[in-house]
């Protein structure tokens, strides 16, 4: 990566703010090019030319305004703010973000990059689609009785996964229940409010938390891939792999709804606060009515291996009556392999090879984040159990929430409405409902695994399937006097397709995989040989 997020990104009106100072040339003459045009144009702010390293373009008036070699454009305006208009994607492999890194290398060579430069203008493409500004909407003095406000809320399930293990498959089945509200497959926004949000106020802040939204409006952008692949798009399918966008909401009622949100200060007080607006504006603008409940926030945080614990510790003591953390896992070689499939063979997402990644999947596996250390910080709940006892399970969820079982909770839904995944095949992409059990009933992994790597991952694994029910023939690490000898002598071949991607996609980020994850594999058992490891409870079914 040539950024790093945390460090450079800057609010929208920071950006407005040093371009009215400065002036701001916009690099990238093509479609992007025309999206900043407009909005800085939102702004009051008019660009002074573009910067293009197309020649076909250079000596050419897009929107009134010149189109210039980069080189003449930095030599004619010295101190402008360079702006990267171009496409981007969310993952570092794509063609768009590569073409991306060049135009940061162009600038940085021509002594035109600041931090202003890479503010990823997708996020705010919603402000061409809405009409007025803060300042010009006029709020009812009072709330509606049956809208949602973010201060009524007491409860919160912290929800993560493993990684591929059936974390949206989860959140569908519990759509459709009248006590839990959701803000669908969201992630977790607490770097942006510590780096970002907790900063700002106002119409500033406002705008900001909507840029976090990104995926979720009606846009007439929504046919460019960077912002209708955004993960809520690409999982609200129809049967025919097509993006339900009925389900999305106006951009400029969802604004109204933030605002709302407010007394008189637009500021956030904590990260908690933040959550609680995000989940209130969302489902008033979805025109879900309140009733006289205590709700469930239910937080897809998306962030495989959490510490719960820590997790918990970002909230303030007296935000919620009652916090759980919940974690979706799957068999472990299973997971595995369908893991290596998708990101490695099918995506080829060499992002997700990289070493903190790959350590918090293989780490997951071992069962890191549900071992008992200070406190019962969470609690588990099975994959193939949601998948072959749906109903037994859901109903030891719903006695553990103190809820009454629905049966809507059988169903895959958002928003109400029946939704389809797009599933790996042998026969290529099918689109299947969340019932579907296909994906579970996999019994040979030869396309990844050896025999030998089945083998030894399932004795290395072996605690962790004993603790939540998963069956193994093979004996526990704890029965060998000589581990390292017998386990790690030869190499695991599933390592070989890991390093072939990096070789392809990022050579300079080549590493020993093997060695890496014997590593992870060794410390593992260093630790844990010869004591019974204590793992927290698990939602079983009835």
């Amino acid at each position: 990566m040539k950024y790093n997020m945390a460090e450079w990104h800057r609010s929208l009106f920071s950006v407005c703010n040093q371009c009215k100072k400065k002036g701001v040339v916009l690099y990238g003459a093509g479609v992007w090019g025309n999206i900043a045009y407009n909005l800085f144009k939102k702004y009051d702010i008019t660009p002074l030319c573009y910067a293009d390293d197309d020649v076909r373009k250079q000596g050419n008036v897009k929107n009134d305004i010149p189109v210039l070699a980069l080189r003449d454009a930095k030599n004619k305006y010295l101190e402008a703010v360079f702006i990267i208009c171009t496409e981007d994607y969310m993952t570092a492999e794509s063609v768009e973000q590569k073409t991306r890194d060049g135009m940061i290398d162009n600038l940085k060579k021509e002594n035109a990059y600041s931090v202003e430069s890479e503010i990823r203008l997708k996020h705010y493409v919603f402000l061409l689609d809405i009409k007025r500004s803060c300042k010009d909407i006029v709020l009812n003095k009072e709330n509606k009785q049956d809208s949602f406000l973010w201060r009524d809320f007491r409860k919160i399930i912290l929800f993560n996964n493993m990684s591929n293990s059936g974390s949206y498959y989860m959140e569908q089945l519990l759509d459709g229940h009248t006590d839990i509200l959701f803000l669908p497959y969201s992630g977790s926004f607490k770097m942006v409010y510590d780096k970002r949000l907790a900063s700002l106020q106002n119409e500033e802040l406002i705008v900001e938390i909507m840029a976090q939204m990104l995926g979720y409006f009606h846009s007439r952008y929504e046919s460019f891939d960077c912002v209708g692949q955004h993960r809520y798009q690409k999982f609200i399918l129809d049967e025919y792999g097509n993006c339900m966008n009925d389900i999305l909401i106006d951009p400029e009622e969802y604004m109204v709804c933030l605002l709302q949100q407010f007394g008189g200060e637009i500021k956030l007080k904590s990260y908690g606060h933040l959550i609680k607006i995000l989940f209130a504006a969302y489902n008033n603008a979805l025109h879900r009515k309140k009733e006289e409940k205590d709700y469930w926030i239910f937080y897809h945080m998306h962030m495989p291996n959490a510490d719960a614990q820590k997790l918990m510790g970002d909230f303030e003591k007296d935000e919620f009556d009652r916090m759980e953390s919940l974690m979706i896992i799957r068999e472990p070689v299973q997971h595995l392999y369908s893991w290596i499939r998708r990101f490695v063979k099918i995506e080829k997402n060499v992002r997700a090879v990289r070493k903190p990644m790959l350590e918090a999947v293989l780490k997951s596996e071992l069962g890191d984040m549900l071992e008992i250390k200070n406190m019962e910080s969470t609690y588990a709940i099975c994959f193939e159990d949601l998948k072959y006892r749906t109903a037994d399970t859901m109903k030891s969820l719903c006695k553990w929430l103190d809820i009454p079982y629905q049966d809507q909770l059988l169903e895959t839904t958002i928003q109400g409405k029946q939704v389809y995944f797009p599933a790996n095949t042998a026969e290529g992409i099918k689109y299947i409902t969340g019932n579907d059990t296909s994906t579970v009933r996999l019994t040979c992994f030869r396309e990844v695994l050896s025999l030998w790597d089945e083998t030894r991952l399932n004795i290395i694994y072996g605690e962790f399937k004993k603790a939540y029910g998963y069956v193994t023939s093979c004996p526990s690490y704890n029965e060998f006097e000589e581990v390292d000898r017998i386990i790690f002598k030869e190499r695991f071949s599933f390592c070989d397709c890991i390093e072939e991607l990096i070789k392809e996609q990022s050579p300079e980020e080549l590493y020993d995989v093997d060695m890496f994850v014997k590593t992870i594999y060794k410390e593992y058992l260093k630790l844990h040989q010869g004591r019974n490891t204590c793992y927290c409870k698990a939602i079983k079914p009835i």
